[in-house]
C-alpha cells in the first residue's frame, strides 16, 4: 500500500502533465526571460517596500504620498499592460482555480461527501473550476 507521501508525489507528477501547469510553466519561463519586465516588477516592489518603511517611521508628507501613488499607478499600469505579465497572471489564476478544484475534491472525499452525487459539480461549472472536478468535462 502506497503511503500518503508516495501518493502526493504521484499526484504532483500527474499535475505536472496538465495543461494548467504546462501553461503556467511556459508563461513563467517567458516572463523570467524578459529582463525588462523583471526589472520593472523588481523596481515596483522595491519602491513599495521603501515607502512602507518610511510610512512606519512616520516621515512621509502628503506630497510624498501623492507622488508615490502616482508613480506606483503608472508603474502598475505598465506592468499590467505587458503581455508577458498579463499572460503569467492569467496562467497563475487558471492554475490556482484548478488546484482549488483538486483540493476541494480531496477535502470533500475526506469528509465523506461525493461532489458529483451532491450536485457540487456540473458541466456548466467546469469553465470556472478548470475541469479538474472529476466530472469528465
Amino acid at each position: 500500500m502506497a503511503t500518503i507521501f508516495e501518493l502526493a508525489r504521484n499526484l504532483g507528477e500527474e499535475l505536472a502533465k496538465t495543461p494548467q501547469v504546462e501553461a503556467l510553466m511556459e508563461a513563467k519561463a517567458a516572463y523570467e526571460s524578459d529582463s525588462t519586465i523583471s526589472s520593472e516588477v523588481e523596481e515596483y516592489t522595491k519602491l513599495h517596500q521603501e515607502f512602507e518603511t518610511k510610512m512606519r517611521a512616520g516621515g512621509i508628507s502628503a506630497e510624498e504620498q501623492k507622488d508615490f501613488h502616482t508613480k506606483m499607478n503608472e508603474m502598475g499600469e505598465s506592468i499590467k499592460n505587458n503581455p508577458l505579465a498579463a499572460n503569467l497572471f492569467s496562467a497563475e489564476s487558471n492554475f490556482n482555480n484548478y488546484m482549488n478544484s483538486v483540493f476541494s475534491i480531496i477535502t470533500s472525499t475526506m469528509s465523506g461527501e461525493d461532489q458529483q452525487a451532491a450536485g457540487g459539480c456540473s458541466p456548466s461549472a467546469c469553465s470556472g473550476c478548470g475541469g479538474g472536478c472529476g466530472c469528465g468535462m
